[in-house]
């Protein structure tokens, strides 16, 4: 009976509350069954909250109904990464530019992204990023006390407390027929699959351009087949009228990328994804590199202006990661539980090269979290790589990996632990060397050729994401 009389006095204060009577009355009124024993003094303070959130949602629902469906549909998102970074290469038995043996830096950087996400209708949505510009394609770092770069678009960045440029990192729209396609153009986030997210051939920052598509469909807990293909412009160069002048460029070069594989689970603890990427970049001789890193086999065109000296419309990547689940159950204490373990390795050659110096390879594995959500989740991972010469073009790898060059090997090794919710620390170590001989490195003088010149690079960031 007492439940009834409740529900029933709740209701009646709801109704007197729709008839648009001030707040002061209702609780006039909530105060007067109280007196009368009617309600008790929690079951006041229930109905008090319960009208509270009422009210909240209705002004909600009222102001939204004013808003164009646009404005309710946008997601926004970002994050922000302070970095203190040191970075020691040494050339025994040489000369730097700096007038010894050692290459040595030390930088605080910070990187900031904000991206809008607009769901127009229930198959198009639009993704628009905007970033701190970190001067290359690779980068969106901002060195504090002044970019690296002397100037862009004619302005200073090396003024002290200077301000950093903004850029548009993303902007590009997805069509989703349904739930096996989808269809993107623009500039994208990279849509390239890379076993273990190690960065093997693809620096994180690169956003590249063109069009995506993606097709999959599971077929049972154990297979869902996967496949893409992109289209993608790496330079647009301007026609020329002979061929007798500025390389005589007439079409630009692009890049054709297929990939096709398969993930699912090999039992309830053990899952797998697999797969094998073909590019081609077509019309190599008309990419002319803007980083001029002078790794990559080069030949002189028209104008004495460096080329790819061999084509890269033939290279081949196979990739794989293997994981477990709570690998070891209740066998650990849980101050010390493990989430997950995982292996993962990629290996390319650019059947395409004229040179021997055309494969690449890296092995890694991976204890933790797949993905950090707060205090107490962590995950370490480490990986050894080799890029050789010319196995991939050199304006694309990560550039904390021996500055980004090809003809390039060593280890990576990361810890990230949580600190709480959107908030993380990452320490990462990187040991790298040089492959081969090479010349023109960072550092050093350009007439100087590098046997062995091995680098120790040191990063500690601390993220937040919004």
């Amino acid at each position: 009976m007492k439940k009834i009389v409740l529900t029933l006095t709740a209701a009646m204060i709801f109704a007197w509350q729709g008839m648009s009577f001030a707040g002061s009355s209702v609780d006039a009124l909530i105060q007067k069954l109280e007196d009368k024993g009617i309600l008790t003094d929690q079951e006041a303070n229930q109905i008090k909250g319960e009208i509270s959130s009422n009210e909240k949602d209705s002004q909600t629902a009222t102001f939204k109904s004013m808003l164009p469906d646009w404005v309710n549909n946008v997601k926004i998102t970002g994050d922000f990464r302070f970095r203190d970074q040191l970075q020691v290469r040494k050339l025994p038995g040489g000369s730097s530019t700096q007038g010894h043996d050692n290459f040595d830096q030390n930088r605080a950087r910070i990187r900031a992204r904000l991206n809008f996400e607009d769901q127009i209708n229930d198959k198009v949505k639009v993704v628009v990023g905007i970033a701190t510009d970190g001067g290359t394609a690779r980068s969106n770092n901002y060195t504090l006390g002044g970019s690296t770069s002397a100037s862009k678009d004619g302005i200073s960045n090396l003024d002290t407390f200077g301000k950093p440029q903004i850029v548009l990192n993303k902007a590009y729209a997805v069509y989703t027929p349904n739930d096996k396609i989808t269809i993107m153009g623009g500039k994208l986030d990279n849509p390239i699959w890379e076993a273990g997210g190690a960065s093997f051939f693809w620096d994180p920052d690169i956003t590249p351009e063109g069009g995506s598509i993606q097709v999959q469909k599971k077929l049972n807990d154990y297979v869902t087949p996967f496949a893409q293909g992109d289209i993608l412009v790496l330079h647009d160069q301007t026609p020329t009228a002979n061929s007798s002048s500025a390389l005589g460029i007439k079409t630009d070069p692009y890049m054709l990328v297929a990939q096709a594989g398969a993930k699912g689970n090999v039992t309830d603890q053990i899952y797998y994804k697999a797969g094998g990427t073909w590019y081609s970049v077509k019309n190599p001789t008309h990419f002319i590199p803007t980083e001029s890193l002078g790794t990559n086999s080069t030949a002189v065109g028209n104008a004495g202006v460096s080329i790819l000296k061999y084509n890269f419309n033939n290279v081949f990547v196979e990739s794989a990661e293997l994981g477990m689940n709570d690998p070891f159950g209740e066998l650990l204490p849980s101050p010390i539980y493990i989430a997950q373990v995982g292996v993962f390795g990629d290996y390319a050659q650019n059947v395409a090269s004229g040179d021997k110096q055309n494969k690449a390879w890296e092995a890694g594995a991976f204890i933790g979290n797949s993905a950090l959500n707060g205090w107490g989740t962590w995950k370490l991972q480490s990986y050894y790589k080799t890029i050789e010469r010319d196995a991939w073009l050199d304006e694309l790898p990560d550039d904390d990996f021996y500055s980004g060059y090809t003809n390039t090997k060593g280890w990576r090794s990361e810890m990230d632990i949580g600190l709480a919710k959107n908030v993380w620390f990452v320490m990462s170590y990187f040991h790298t060397n040089v492959f081969k001989d090479i010349s023109g490195i960072e550092g050093f003088t350009a007439a100087t050729t590098v046997k062995n010149a091995p680098e120790d690079l040191f990063q500690m960031d601390l993220n937040f994401k919004f």
